[in-house]
């Protein structure tokens, strides 16, 4: 695992260099970089870190990262794309203080706190930029509560982004990784690559699982014992979508039969 890009200046020298991830670039076997020069000859794959409507009593919120289960080959590279502010990327491993959730020789990787990409907001500015609640998104995932934080659609003086983070995933197996802060409200997230599924710490019980801060933390447990992000199911499926998880489907209402008598 290499760290090979990041929206602020973060690295870890026996991981790799650091680059400006390139947004436009996410999902395709193409370039990514900055005016550096370094580049990223292979596929780039988004994910974000997304903030919606609980969809457990638990919950104040669902703190989530979409998709929650992916499939990449050896040598891809996943670009995190902050468009909630406050999330990390952090792998478990016995370096933070966690089970090896990855494979064995992997170096483990943390980002920063992440958020908007500071060099797109005015020196300033005194409060965060405000959510787009004007209700015209066209975005699919609205409609599954989901929060993408926007600039004010008033406001032209500025245009904030979200900040990026780039890893490369070179070593075949299954990699688990959770947002520190909030880990405990379930936002953890498990990576496949290749076809290498087997691992010394999958299970689908919580109770096999060490006990918290050795093991995941909170609904954490919860998320990366779902039976939809057994590393076989996400490599068959490719990507696993936030609301695909048992968890947080919602319960199907059935309607009562109409009374065709009135009278009775």
């Amino acid at each position: 695992m290499k760290v090979v890009g990041a929206g602020t200046a973060f690295g870890l020298a026996s991981n790799g260099a650091t680059a400006r991830g390139d947004t436009e670039n996410a999902g395709d076997e193409t370039d990514a970089g900055d005016s550096s020069g370094y580049e990223i000859k292979n596929t780039v794959h988004e994910v974000r870190t997304l903030i919606g409507e609980p969809t457990h009593p638990d919950r104040p919120a669902d703190f989530f990262y979409q998709p929650t289960g992916l499939h990449i080959e050896p040598g891809d590279v996943i670009q995190f794309v902050f468009e909630t502010p406050d999330h990390t990327v952090t792998s478990y491993h016995p370096a933070f203080g966690m089970q090896r959730r990855m494979p064995t020789g992997v170096h483990p990787i943390s980002s920063p706190v992440l958020g908007w990409d500071p060099k797109t907001l005015p020196d300033d500015l005194l409060m965060p930029p405000g959510e787009n609640d004007d209700g015209d998104s066209d975005d699919e995932d609205d409609a599954h509560g989901e929060t993408t934080m926007l600039a004010d659609s008033d406001d032209d003086e500025y245009e904030p982004k979200p900040d990026t983070w780039l890893s490369a995933f070179e070593k075949p197996g299954v990699y688990d990784l959770e947002c520190a802060p909030h880990e405990a409200f379930g936002m953890a997230m498990r990576v496949v690559v290749g076809d290498e599924t087997d691992t010394t710490f999958e299970t689908s019980d919580t109770e096999e699982l060490p006990e918290p801060r050795v093991g995941p933390v909170g609904l954490s447990r919860q998320v990366l014992t779902d039976p939809n992000l057994e590393p076989e199911t996400i490599v068959r499926e490719g990507r696993i979508e936030w609301l695909d998880l048992d968890a947080n489907q919602q319960p199907e209402t059935t309607a009562e039969p109409e009374n065709e008598n009135p009278l009775t």
